[in-house]
């Protein structure tokens, strides 16, 4: 009979210090200034980071990918864009965010200083069958569910949690399969971990 072995949540330092760590490897953007059509902006320890401006009509209009700089100033020059709502994202492997930009018809730009939207991505530490699972900055709540890629689901279920904070843990059965997908859906943003068994 096809099963999980256990799921359960993890309390000890093992997540605390997961969770430290992924806050020091965390990027931030500082909004400076928009003169004309130019916004500029500070990314503040941005290896690995995606920016990308988009709108609802056009999709995709300007993409880069920061490797190594560490803190780096952008500016992107925004002069060809008609009037309307665009959006700035930042993707790193732990959190995305997402700025409004508001392009008025006497073309003035204006970019919000904060994001209106944060995700934070689910984190893993994988050791041979255990898979460990972290998220933080939970607001609402999340379904977990693992499953393999015959369609098997072994575990679904919605977490809440008070702090903010969700540590669970999976002993996945390598009798059972090889590979397993761990997928948190978290408000309509779904993110999928595979784990292959040695």
């Amino acid at each position: 009979m096809n099963k999980l072995l256990k799921s359960a949540f993890l309390v000890g330092s093992l997540f605390i210090s997961a969770s430290l760590m992924s806050k020091d490897r965390d990027f931030s953007l500082s909004i400076k200034t928009t003169e004309a059509k130019t916004i500029s902006f500070d990314v503040l320890n941005g290896k690995n980071i995606s920016l990308v401006i988009y709108n609802d009509a056009y999709g995709e209009l300007f993409s880069e990918k920061l490797e190594s700089e560490n803190n780096v100033t952008k500016s992107y020059d925004l002069k060809d864009l008609e009037s309307g709502t665009y959006y700035l994202v930042a993707e790193s492997d732990q959190k995305i965010e997402k700025y409004k930009i508001n392009i008025s018809y006497n073309n003035k730009v204006e970019i919000e200083k904060t994001p209106f939207s944060e995700i934070n991505k689910p984190e893993y530490i994988i050791s041979g069958n255990m898979a460990q699972l972290h998220l933080s900055g939970l607001k609402n709540s999340a379904t977990i569910s693992v499953s393999d890629f015959a369609g098997n689901v072994y575990y679904n279920t919605t977490k809440n949690t008070a702090n903010g904070e969700l540590n669970m843990t999976f002993d996945l059965d390598p009798k059972t399969s090889d590979r397993y997908i761990i997928s948190v859906e978290e408000k309509g943003n779904v993110f999928n971990k595979i784990v292959t068994l040695n």
